[in-house]
């Protein structure tokens, strides 16, 4: 950029920030204005206050009835069952090998002619 452009920008920014700041009301102005918003409500603070009472009076009953009317349901885990929909890929070939532990020392061959306990005296 040249040193015109640059100068260009600068001005056209402070003259922005000069109809940003136009437009914008004081501080003091804006306080004195919620001052005399405040002093001029015609709602007291006792129905406030009362208001909320009610509030969590009605609260608290509902809460009560709701709670009250759930204390007979009794939930049974062991008849709770569920079965995720990939557990099909949990069945592989041979697991039955995995759920049982061999015997050592004992032979049991395929054929069903021969004694399994051949070598026991």
């Amino acid at each position: 950029m040249s040193e015109h452009d640059d100068h260009d920008l600068r001005d056209r920014f402070q003259r922005l920030r000069r109809e940003d700041v136009a437009g914008v009301t004081s501080f003091h102005a804006t306080l004195a204005a919620a001052a005399a918003r405040r002093a001029a409500s015609p709602r007291a603070p006792g129905i406030r206050v009362a208001a909320a009472a009610a509030f969590i009076a009605v609260l608290g009953v509902a809460v009560a009835l709701a709670i009250r009317g759930r204390r007979g349901i009794s939930i049974d885990l062991a008849a709770a069952r569920w079965e995720a929909p990939s557990d099909f890929l949990l069945q592989v070939p041979g697991a039955e090998l995995l759920r049982t532990v061999p015997e050592l020392g004992r032979v049991t061959p395929p054929f069903h002619y021969l004694d399994p306990d051949w070598r026991t005296p």
